[in-house]
């Protein structure tokens, strides 16, 4: 589980870049802290069912603490995951996860 300070608690507005990959999208914004913060939003859209969206949630909040020391402070995050992240497996949704922050330079060097 993220620390609290990690957490994001109200969504940007706006100066968020998106980014998208085939398991999920991310807005990213400056923050003017030394720390970044997360945030997870699952719409009923991806699945009715509370237990599926959860999951999605716990798949892709574990990947970033696996993945937190890697990353650059002063950013938040916000992760829309899409339905195919369900079925996905971790494996992959880390893949794409790291594929993405090295893409838009988001990790450190």
């Amino acid at each position: 589980m993220l620390k609290k300070d990690y957490r994001l608690s109200s969504l940007p507005r706006g100066g968020a870049k998106s980014f998208s990959c085939s398991y999920f999208s991310v807005k990213v914004a400056k923050n003017n802290l030394d720390i970044s913060r997360f945030a997870f939003v699952v719409s009923k859209k991806i699945d009715k069912r509370a237990t599926s969206r959860n999951y999605v949630k716990i798949k892709i909040r574990s990947i970033i603490e696996e993945v937190f020391d890697k990353i650059k402070g002063g950013f938040d995050f916000v992760f829309y995951p899409k339905q195919t992240a369900i079925k996905a497996t971790r494996e992959q949704v880390q893949e794409e996860l790291e594929d993405l922050f090295e893409k838009n330079q988001l990790l450190k060097k």
